[in-house]
């Protein structure tokens, strides 16, 4: 062989060995997820392991070096404490979202609210907590701050909830469940509908989606599974 060919060789040797130490350093560094938002993302008394410690878990396990953070509070909806007086005085999630999600730098951010922003304290025909469109636009200024700092996101639905809660509960929800998906869409983010994932699993279940929501609310350890899988499918898909 020739010196010539040598050289170019040697060149293409080296240049293919760059790249795939780049690549291997890559996929090699540690992804900070943070999972935002209420009761159904938050440790949880009578839930063993919530989807933000699945998640963790289950990419570990994938040879995937992360780490989760989770800033899911009870009672949190995606406003301010200023929005709703009647309501917990806690800090929501406009109140905490800097420090919550911003300030972690996180690669992913996956957002799971709705179910207090929807929420009727009067009953039926009253006021939600926080406005379907005040609802919308808080989603839309999380993901927005996000993407500036160059995070990617997961919207999740509200999940559904059981048999236990009145009909317009149902019915209200629903609005706050159609309104996420709308969001996630115009804004071209990750999208999960908790909704399909729940009915799907328990369509051969004569308990129904109860058996994922013992207090009618609240996901079960099966159902922090569901969300998980769910969760990690689409980062393995999206590194």
């Amino acid at each position: 062989m020739s010196l010539v060919k040598y050289f170019f060789t040697f060149l293409f040797l080296g240049h293919f060995l760059l790249n795939a130490t780049a690549v291997f350093a890559q996929t090699d560094k540690e992804i900070l997820i943070v999972t935002f938002g209420n009761s159904t993302t938050a440790p949880r008394k009578g839930v063993d392991t919530v989807y933000a410690a699945r998640v963790h878990k289950l990419l570990s396990e994938a040879g995937i070096k992360n780490r989760v953070v989770n800033s899911g509070i009870g009672g949190s909806h995606t406003g301010s404490v200023k929005d709703n007086s009647t309501f917990a005085k806690i800090e929501h999630g406009r109140d905490r979202f800097q420090k919550a999600v911003l300030d972690h730098h996180p690669d992913w951010v996956t957002l799971n609210f709705g179910l207090n922003d929807a929420y009727q304290d009067k009953g039926i025909g009253t006021a939600s907590r926080i406005p379907l469109e005040k609802y919308i636009e808080n989603l839309n200024y999380f993901i927005s701050q996000i993407k500036e700092a160059n995070g990617k996101v997961i919207v999740l639905t509200p999940n559904p909830i059981g048999s236990k809660l009145e009909k317009f509960r149902y019915e209200r929800l629903m609005q706050y469940k159609k309104a996420t998906k709308n969001v996630a869409k115009a804004n071209k983010v990750y999208f999960i509908d908790s909704w399909k994932l729940f009915y799907r699993h328990t369509r051969k279940d004569p308990k129904s989606i109860d058996s994922l929501l013992p207090d009618g609310t609240h996901p079960n350890d099966e159902g922090h599974k569901l969300v998980a899988d769910a969760i990690v499918k689409i980062i393995k898909r999206g590194r």
